[in-house]
């Protein structure tokens, strides 16, 4: 009987034994088939990495960017919304959105008057190093002067914007100096040699006779019209400002409200693009719209543009 006991109590315990090896067995392959599976996942996010680059980088950049230029734009706002709440109530304010393209005139707390305009484009343009920007300028400003009939002297950047257009060159006409007119090409000889032109192949040059542009073919001068793009060959020529060939009539309307730095406030002679932002920073007003501001504003009013 004992010995029943002894054999039935060792077989207990030889099935628990397996029992047990049995359940760590079980426990050890879950936890392999767990590590497997991990490595699995570790390998697709590697997999995922190796295919998208620097994709979530670029996108953690490309946020704070956004967030970066959110913040500006935000404190642009509150700059522009400080200043004009602190425009008085009396007296006459005109105001300029460059959002909606819209001018407004203000007088004692009322809108007395209100027009369709232009405002900078936003493009740029490099030029000698330099990159300038065709926008309006935010913030207040004052009424400086005011022009009939105003002539607009263009800007050398000009010149470089129009021959980058038409896939020209641009060259300059100083005085003492001589172009080929059918080649844009400096003339050998200069205004002092004129005969001398003859040996080189030259026929017709530009040059500075006085305070004007003439064209001389052989010893006969011909002067340029005034405000009219010059072209020489494949080159836009650029004349000193003090000549009329700089000097173009009827581009800025028949009136201008000078702001100072070169903005203003003008007509057009592209009536059609009123409402839309293609000035070169400017504010551009239809010639009836125009001539009431220029009637109504007075030198020392202030300009808030928005």
């Amino acid at each position: 009987m004992r010995r029943w006991i002894g054999f039935l109590g060792s077989w207990a315990l030889l099935v628990l034994a397996l029992g047990l090896a049995s359940f760590a067995f079980a426990g050890e392959w879950i936890n392999m088939r767990d590590m497997q599976r991990l490595d699995r996942v570790a390998m697709i996010d590697e997999m995922i990495r190796a295919r998208s680059g620097n994709t979530t980088e670029n996108l953690r950049v490309t946020q704070q960017q956004r967030a970066s230029e959110v913040n500006v734009l935000q404190g642009q706002v509150a700059d522009v919304a400080k200043q004009t709440t602190d425009l008085p109530d009396t007296g006459q304010t005109i105001l300029v959105s460059t959002e909606e393209n819209r001018l407004y005139v203000r007088r004692n707390g009322q809108t007395i008057f209100q027009a369709v305009c232009s405002t900078g484009k936003g493009t740029t343009l490099a030029v000698d190093g330099h990159t300038l920007v065709f926008d309006t300028p935010i913030g207040k400003f004052h009424i400086i002067a005011k022009d009939e009939n105003p002539q607009w002297v263009p800007p050398d950047w000009h010149y470089v914007e129009q021959a980058r257009k038409n896939g020209m060159r641009v060259v300059h006409l100083n005085p003492g100096d001589a172009i080929d007119a059918d080649t844009g090409q400096l003339a050998r000889g200069g205004s002092e040699g004129v005969w001398s032109w003859f040996g080189s192949g030259s026929r017709r040059v530009l040059r500075i006779k006085g305070k004007t542009v003439v064209e001389d073919d052989r010893g006969v001068e011909r002067e340029l019209p005034p405000g009219k793009m010059i072209t020489a060959g494949d080159a836009i020529v650029v004349p000193p400002i003090s000549t009329p060939q700089r000097h173009f009539d009827k581009v800025l309307g028949l009136y201008r409200l000078e702001l100072g730095d070169g903005y203003g406030i003008h007509g057009t002679d592209e009536p059609a693009k009123l409402g839309q932002s293609v000035s070169h920073g400017c504010v551009r007003l239809g010639d009836d719209d125009v001539r009431k501001l220029y009637e109504m504003a007075n030198v020392g009013d202030e300009v808030v543009i928005y």
